[in-house]
């Protein structure tokens, strides 16, 4: 009788779960609108706070802030096509491989650059400072490749499965 009672409360845990996800999708849809003008509000004063603060210059500002006028609802359409798309597997490919490789590629080269190159005890701190820089710079190319092959053998292991909250 426990058991059973438990069973049906992590049944009803679960579909709860699914319905809640259900009912945030279909409201953000009602709402995408608002979203969006929340986003770009969003991402223009950060772009001009960077500007007022001096970390970014003015040509810079205008750019990211007309660029973020696109990018907030280009993000929202890929959300929902993805959901809809009968080429999960490509995208999850492309993010996987692309962005994932980006990302943690970026994380990578700077771990190995410092250890390689910037460090005390590293092999080449001896070098010209002109010739480490290049090397730091050019040591971009093979840690993102590292990465992105890293970010190919999760996915081919996982077999090119999309994240479950993002299917239907």
């Amino acid at each position: 009788m426990i058991i059973k009672e438990k069973n049906t409360k992590e049944d009803n845990k679960g579909k709860n779960k699914n319905e809640s996800h259900d009912n945030f999708w279909k409201r953000f849809n009602e709402k995408w609108l608002w979203f969006n003008i929340g986003g770009y509000i969003l991402g223009t004063i950060l772009f001009w706070w960077l500007f007022f603060i001096g970390i970014i210059s003015l040509i810079t500002t205008v750019f990211l802030t007309i660029l973020n006028l696109l990018i907030i609802p280009m993000i929202y359409y890929l959300f929902n096509y993805f959901r809809m798309s009968k080429h999960q597997q490509l995208i999850t490919k492309i993010v996987l491989v692309g962005f994932g490789g980006l990302g943690f590629g970026g994380i990578l080269w700077f771990f190995l650059g410092y250890f390689l190159i910037n460090s005390p005890w590293a092999p080449l701190q001896d070098l010209p400072p002109v010739l480490r820089g290049r090397l730091f710079l050019l040591l971009l190319v093979p840690s993102c490749g590292l990465a992105g092959y890293i970010m190919y053998r999760i996915g081919k292991k996982r077999e090119w499965r999309p994240p479950s909250h993002l299917t239907n």
